[in-house]
C-alpha cells in the first residue's frame, strides 16, 4: 500500500496540523500506526462473489470538503462465469440503499447482512451472461475509508478515500477480491466550485451545474484493483508538467498535482514536484515504460497522514521526496501488478520501498540530505531493531492490518531482501531485466512472491528456492563470527553464523562479501557459504590485520566476534562506544583507559581514509574526520585488543 519515508515525529507533527472529524489519521503506506483505526470490523468476502467479473464501474457521486456525507449511485457491470441465483456485493451498513436496480429493474427483496448486499436474481444468470447492478445510495462514510478534515497550518479543506486493504466498501458497493481487476472504470465527481476533485485516468470534462456546482468526469481504461479506485475532493489548484520517457519519445506523459490553493505551500514544495517527471523517466527506464503512460500520473493532496497509491493519481499527504518515489513505485510494484493475496503484500510494499532506494541511488543529486548507503543503512537498522517475523504474511493474520502493513517487515526487510536478491545475481543486467520481465508477464494482473522467484530464476540461470525460504519466508538474521589465520601462502577465514530465530531459519546460504584489511591494502572476497563453520582459502603473501563484514551492507546480519590466531589481538568492539553516529563528521570515542594505541577510518570498499595515534593515558578521542557523507568503518587497535564499528558521516 503506500508508503513514505514520513519520520514518526515528522507524521505526528503534521497530524497535529490537521484538523479532523475522525479520531486518528493513519496510513498504511506511512509509517502511522494501524492501531489508530477507529473501529475493528471482520473483513470476509463470500466465495461467491468468485462468480462474477466486473467489466465496468461507473461512481456518480456528490462529496464536499471537509464533509464525509456521500450521496450519489454506483454502476457494476460484470460477466456471469458460473450460474448465479443472487448478485453479492460489499457495502457497509451504514451506507443507505435508496433504490436498486438488476439489467434495469427495480429490485426490493434484496437483503443486507454482514456489511453484504444480497440480490435474488430471477431467472439465475446463465454462465456467460452480463449482468447490470445499479445503485443509488447515500449516507456518513466511516472514518475507516473516507478521510475529512481542514489543516490549520496551509488552509487544505479537503475530503478523500483510501480502501486499501479493505475498506472499499466503506464508501461505494465493491467486490473486495484481488484476483478481479475492473477493466474499467469512470469517476463523475461533483463538488462546489471552486473546488476540484481529482480521482483515476484521465479528466475527460469538467460540466456546470446548477448551484455553483461542478462535476468532474474522469474515465480510466486501464484494469484496477478494487482498492485503488479513488476520489480527493478539496481546494486545490491545478499544476501540471510532463515526464518524457525515452521508450515514447517525443511524446511526453501528463503528470497533474491537486495541491491545496496556497502559493506559499506550493512554492515550498514545487522543487520537489517538479522533480517527479525525472523520477517517472528513471523508473521507466529501470522497470519498464509507466504503465498508464496513455493517461496520467499525479497526486491528490489530503490528510491520510502519509500517501496512498490510488492509480494514476497518488493521495499524498505532503510531498517529500521518499514518499514521492514510493507511491510512483506502486504504480508498477502494486498497481500494474498487484498482489495475488495480502500474504503477498511484499509485492507491493517491499518493491515501491525498494524503489526509493533506487531513485536515491541513481538520481542521487536530487536527495541532497542522505546517500544510498546510509538510507539501507537505515532500512537494515530497522529490521536489525528485532529478531523475528517473515516478510511473507501467514494465513492467520491476513485480515490484521497491523500485521500486514508491518513497517519493519513488510516495508524494511521487503525492500532489504531486494537488494540482497540483487546481490545474489551479481549482474545488475538480469537483475533488471527480471523487474521488467515480471512486469510485462503479470501486467494488469496480480502475482505471487513465487511468480516473481521463478521469473528471477529463468533470467538469472539460479536457483533462488533457499533464498525466499530464508529471506521471504523465514525470519531472523544471521551474526557472524569470524576467525582468520595464516597457513604457508594463505590467508584463511573461518566463518560461523549464530541466527536469531533457529527454530525457523537454521542457517542463511548465501553470497557474502569479507574485506580482508593488511598493512599493504585491503581486499575485498566474495565467498558463498554452503554450511556453517566453513573454511574458506585465499592465495596471499600479506598478513591480515582485520575483516569487515558486509562491508557495502547487501545482506542483514549483524557482527558477533573477529578473532585471529595472528597475535591473538582480542575483539572489544562492544566496549567502544562512539557519539552521535551518524554526525556531520565529529565524532567523540569512549573506550577503556589505555587499551588502544591507533586509529583507521576505512572506506566501504576498505580502503583506509585516515590514521590516528591514542595518546597513553586518554579514555576518550574528539574524531575530526573531515570525510564526505557516506558509510565507514573504524578500527582501533594496540595493546592485544582491537574494535571495529561502523561510522555514518552525514549531512
Amino acid at each position: 500500500m503506500r508508503k513514505h519515508l514520513i519520520l514518526f515525529t515528522g507524521l505526528m507533527a503534521a497530524l497535529a496540523s490537521f484538523s479532523q472529524d475522525e479520531p486518528g489519521c493513519f496510513e498504511k503506506c506511512s509509517h502511522a500506526s494501524m492501531a489508530s483505526r477507529p473501529e475493528q470490523v471482520a473483513y470476509f468476502q463470500y466465495p461467491s462473489m468468485e462468480k462474477y467479473d466486473i467489466n465496468f464501474l461507473k461512481l456518480d457521486l456528490t462529496i464536499e470538503p471537509n464533509n464525509r456525507n456521500i450521496a450519489g449511485s454506483a454502476l457494476i457491470r460484470a460477466s456471469v462465469r458460473q450460474p448465479m441465483d443472487s448478485f453479492i456485493c460489499e457495502l457497509r451498513g451504514n451506507m443507505t440503499i435508496d433504490s436498486l436496480f438488476i439489467n434495469g429493474v427495480k429490485i426490493t427483496n434484496y437483503t443486507r447482512a454482514a456489511d453484504h448486499v444480497f440480490v435474488p436474481l430471477t431467472p439465475v444468470a446463465a454462465a456467460g451472461s452480463t449482468i447490470s447492478a445499479l445503485f443509488y445510495y447515500q449516507g456518513l462514510a466511516s472514518t475507516a475509508g473516507v478521510f475529512a478534515g481542514t489543516n490549520t497550518t496551509n488552509g487544505l479543506q479537503y475530503t478523500a478515500s483510501l480502501s486499501e486493504s479493505y475498506q472499499a466498501r466503506e464508501w461505494f458497493p465493491a467486490k473486495q477480491l484481488l484476483k478481479d481487476k475492473i477493466d474499467s472504470a469512470e469517476s463523475w465527481i461533483t463538488t462546489s466550485n471552486p473546488n476540484l476533485a481529482g480521482s483515476n485516468g484521465l479528466l475527460v470534462d469538467i460540466i456546470d451545474l446548477p448551484g455553483g456546482k461542478r462535476q468532474f468526469r474522469w474515465k480510466t481504461r486501464y484494469p484496477m484493483a478494487y482498492y485503488l479506485i479513488s476520489f480527493a475532493v478539496g481546494n486545490y489548484m491545478d499544476y501540471r508538467n510532463y515526464a518524457k520517457p525515452v521508450a515514447i519519445s517525443p511524446d511526453s506523459i501528463l503528470v497533474q498535482h491537486y495541491i491545496v490553493n496556497n502559493n506559499t505551500y506550493f512554492n515550498s514544495n514545487k522543487a520537489n514536484l517538479d522533480k517527479t517527471p525525472a523520477f517517472i523517466e528513471k523508473l521507466s527506464e529501470l522497470y519498464g515504460l509507466y504503465p498508464f503512460y496513455q493517461e496520467k500520473y499525479g497526486h491528490a493532496h489530503a490528510g491520510i497522514g502519509g500517501g496512498m497509491e490510488h492509480q494514476t493519481m497518488s493521495t499524498m499527504n505532503s510531498f517529500g521526496l521518499g514518499l514521492i518515489g514510493h507511491e510512483l513505485g506502486h504504480q508498477w510494484f502494486g498497481d500494474n501488478v498487484t498482489c495475488a493475496s495480502w500474504n503477498h503484500i511484499w509485492i507491493n510494499e517491499g518493491f515501491a520501498s525498494y524503489s526509493e532506494y533506487l531513485l536515491i541511488e541513481k538520481l542521487p543529486a536530487f536527495f541532497t540530505a542522505t546517500t544510498a548507503s546510509n538510507h539501507m543503512l537505515s532500512v537494515h537498522n530497522s529490521v536489525l531493531s528485532a529478531v523475528g517475523g517473515s516478510v511473507h504474511v501467514p494465513d492467520a493474520s491476513v485480515y490484521d492490518e497491523n500485521r500486514i502493513f508491518n513497517f519493519r517487515l513488510t516495508y524494511n526487510k521487503g525492500s532489504a531482501i531486494i537488494h540482497n536478491l540483487r546481490f545474489e545475481m551479481q549482474d545488475d543486467n538480469l537483475f533488471f531485466q527480471a523487474l521488467k520481465n515480471f512486469q510485462q508477464q503479470f501486467k494488469d494482473s496480480v502475482a505471487t512472491a513465487e511468480d516473481f522467484r521463478l521469473i528471477a530464476e529463468q533470467v538469472s540461470g539460479k536457483s533462488f528456492t533457499d533464498f525466499f525460504n530464508q529471506w521471504y519466508y523465514g525470519e531472523g538474521y544471521p551474526t557472524f563470527n569470524v576467525d582468520y589465520s595464516r597457513e604457508g601462502d594463505s590467508l584463511i577465514l573461518r566463518v560461523n553464523q549464530t541466527v536469531s530465530v533457529p527454530a525457523v531459519t537454521p542457517l542463511f546460504k548465501g553470497l557474502y562479501e569479507f574485506t580482508i584489511n593488511t598493512a599493504q591494502g585491503d581486499t575485498t572476497v566474495k565467498v558463498y557459504m554452503s554450511s556453517n563453520e566453513q573454511v574458506f582459502k585465499f592465495r596471499s603473501n600479506r598478513t591480515p590485520t582485520g575483516v569487515v563484514v558486509d562491508p557495502n551492507n547487501w545482506v542483514l546480519n549483524k557482527v558477533g566476534s573477529i578473532t585471529t590466531g595472528i597475535n591473538d589481538p582480542v575483539n572489544v568492539s562492544n566496549e567502544v562506544k562512539i557519539y552521535p553516529n551518524p554526525s556531520s563528521g565529529i565524532f567523540q570515542l569512549q573506550y577503556p583507559l589505555n587499551w588502544f594505541e591507533t586509529i583507521h577510518i576505512f572506506d566501504a570498499s576498505g580502503r583506509l581514509m585516515k590514521q590516528f595515534t591514542i595518546n597513553r593515558g586518554t579514555s576518550t578521542f574528539i574524531l575530526e574526520t573531515g570525510l564526505q557523507t557516506g558509510l565507514y568503518f573504524i578500527q582501533l587497535t594496540g595493546r592485544g585488543k582491537r574494535a571495529v564499528q561502523k561510522l555514518v558521516i552525514s549531512k
